[in-house]
């Protein structure tokens, strides 16, 4: 028993010494900041970089967020500009169009003005449909002309309100007119696709450049020469003329009526 007491009393002995020497570090010591820096500090900074990583998460997920809207805004406003372009687009036609028509009035007084609907009517390049017809007072033979004083063919079916168009230059049609500068009358016949062929005297010297004017309407062209193929042994010259113009990208021509309203 007295083993036991005696290691007792050297324990508490011990825990006392031990109190003793804590409470004089406690009172003499800066042992609390030693503490604070060995333990709340480490905490303290993990605390605070926490709040670095969540404050970096929230900024990567803003970031995201304002990346998508840009990307966003950007494809809105390549739309808007493509829409704009068509409009652009649409606005010139439409002026380039309206001014034809002002031409064409300009011309003639008495012209009427009207849409081509279609062109290579069953497969020819020398016919057109037009939106005009019997109830604007379009009749068979009324000549057509484009907004540049091209004579270039007449009407030879007419509905209520569409016509068919026969140009000048479908094969076989024949049409007077007069070579410029030569002032010779000749008869222009259809070669097709917007072409003519005339044959003229050897000794008149046509030239690619010359005009071939309409004997029956004066000051409106016919055709241009293109090619002039002569053999001295042939007394006539084979010319070979075509449209000043594309009838492909005809959209609107003048009409002159025999019937003016």
């Amino acid at each position: 028993m007295s083993y036991r007491y005696d290691k007792q009393k050297k324990t508490q002995t011990r825990w006392y010494f031990a109190g003793i020497v804590f409470l004089v570090l406690a009172l003499f010591t800066p042992i609390y900041s030693w503490i604070f820096d060995l333990i709340e500090k480490p905490l303290a900074r993990t605390w605070e970089n926490q709040g670095e990583v969540f404050n970096g998460t929230e900024n990567f997920f803003e970031a995201f967020y304002g990346k998508k809207q840009i990307i966003a805004e950007n494809n809105q406003l390549r739309n808007e500009v493509a829409r704009l372009e068509v409009d652009n687009l649409r606005t010139r036609y439409l002026s380039e169009q309206l001014e034809k028509m002002n031409q064409i009035t300009e011309l003639d007084s008495n012209l009427g003005v009207a849409q081509v609907l279609k062109k290579n009517i069953l497969g020819s390049q020398d016919s057109l449909i037009i939106n005009q017809g019997t109830k604007n007072g379009l009749s068979i033979g009324d000549q057509i002309i484009t907004h540049d004083n091209v004579l270039i063919g007449s009407i030879y079916e007419v509905y209520d309100a569409a016509a068919r168009v026969m140009l000048y230059s479908y094969p076989e049609q024949t049409l007077e007119g007069v070579l410029f500068p030569h002032d010779i009358n000749l008869t222009a016949q259809g070669y097709g696709n917007g072409s003519f062929v005339i044959e003229t005297p050897r000794e008149v010297e046509v030239l690619a450049g010359d005009i071939l004017y309409s004997l029956e309407e004066p000051g409106r062209i016919i055709a241009i020469v293109r090619e002039v193929v002569f053999d001295p042994r042939d007394p006539f010259k084979q010319v070979y003329l075509s449209y000043p113009i594309n009838i492909n990208q005809i959209q609107v021509v003048g009409v002159k009526t025999s019937k003016i309203e």
